[in-house]
């Protein structure tokens, strides 16, 4: 029988999910529970429960269901985004954990790929991939036409896999989280059925040619976003949300807070070089007037006007009736801007404090709190 020491506790602070943690010490190993509320009165009340099962005997395990799985997860602060959270609410709904085997995996592969909404979505994408893939051809063979019909569906077909193989990696995490806090062992996790070799990687970045051909097409209203997208690699929809009141007094320090980066970490980026000037990105920070509170760029009809100027450039195809594109994407512009720091000897920790890209476990371990090891990076930039 499981041997409990000492009385247990619930966690002073709710945790991201707006939730508290309950502890025990469990044969002489502390465990974590979410308690699923942040009613401190009901989390004493789970708290007890939870001791009353341990001293019974009672382990969670493979009889729960996938809700629970789900929830846990959830409340330990993980983000998952919203339409895989749909297909796999839709398709797993009330199933025991039992139940969900590789075979069962293998099926919500099949319901997935065959839905119909899926289906149309493959069509419209077949059809805009071929449009792409034939802009610059000034003439077309038959056999060039086959040989691209072919890429086009293959290419499709390859990013509807990595999307299912997506919607199974988070499933997949939510079971490693589980056998984590011990609710269940590693023997009741399926082998998940993956497939391989269909990330289809974009690899386009913009040319300086490319990008004052832009600019060129779009509203000088739009140009102070673009410069820094470009320069900095920032991902559009987060540049969309910085605020003034995220610029220093002085103005030569953005902060970004974590709430709206992808990482949930805060961010900082220097405005000015180590003599005070601000970079040729910046410089729309530097000197325009300032409204507390209010968005730094103006990117009023952007969407409409990026595909409008890339299809006129022929970098995209846009059809404004059916509201659809394809090709060159603001998010090229993060490729573009990595690559071209790389490339040019900066630093990969640097690189990473300035465009807030995911650090991987090596640079995790580094702080970036020196803002003139980011000034070099920028003086590089600009051949200084």
């Amino acid at each position: 029988m499981p041997e409990i020491t000492g009385e247990g506790f619930i966690s002073n602070t709710v945790n991201k999910a707006g939730s508290y943690y309950m502890f025990l010490t469990i044969d002489g190993q502390k465990q974590r529970r979410p308690t699923g509320t942040k009613d401190a009165f009901e989390a004493n009340e789970k708290l007890e429960q939870w001791k009353t099962e341990v001293k019974a005997g009672f382990k969670e395990d493979a009889r729960m269901r996938y809700e629970k799985l789900r929830d846990d997860y959830l409340e330990s602060g993980k983000h998952v985004q919203q339409s895989i959270l749909d297909d796999l609410n839709a398709y797993f709904k009330n199933m025991r954990i039992s139940s969900i085997t590789t075979s069962k995996l293998k099926d919500f592969r099949k319901w997935r790929e065959g839905d119909k909404a899926v289906l149309a979505y493959k069509e419209k994408s077949f059809q805009n991939e071929v449009a792409v893939r034939t802009l610059k051809l000034r003439k077309l063979t038959p056999g060039q036409l086959e040989t691209i019909q072919e890429e086009s569906r293959e290419w499709v077909e390859n990013a509807v896999k990595a999307t299912t193989n997506r919607r199974l990696t988070a499933l997949r995490a939510m079971f490693n989280y589980a056998v984590k806090q011990e609710l269940i062992s590693k023997n009741d996790v399926p082998y998940f059925p993956m497939a391989a070799g269909v990330d289809n990687v974009r690899t386009g970045t913009v040319s300086d040619e490319m990008f004052e051909n832009i600019l060129k097409e779009l509203p000088g209203t739009l140009h102070p976003y673009l410069v820094l997208l470009n320069a900095t690699g920032m991902r559009s929809g987060q540049a969309e949300q910085l605020t003034w009141d995220m610029v220093n007094e002085d103005r030569t320090v953005l902060n970004i807070p974590g709430t709206i980066t992808k990482s949930r970490k805060p961010q900082t980026l220097a405005l000015v070089n180590k003599e005070g000037k601000p970079f040729t990105w910046s410089m729309w920070i530097k000197k325009a007037v300032r409204v507390e509170g209010q968005p730094i760029f103006d990117t009023t009809d952007f969407r409409s006007q990026w595909r409008q100027a890339c299809h006129k450039l022929k970098f995209g195809v846009y059809d404004p009736e059916k509201q659809t594109y394809r090709g060159l994407k603001p998010h090229d512009f993060r490729r573009t801007a990595i690559s071209r720091m790389t490339e040019n000897g900066v630093d990969r920790a640097v690189v990473k404090s300035i465009s807030g890209h995911k650090t991987d476990s090596v640079f995790n371990r580094y702080d970036i709190k020196d803002l003139r090891q980011q000034q070099r990076a920028f003086e590089i930039m600009s051949g200084k």
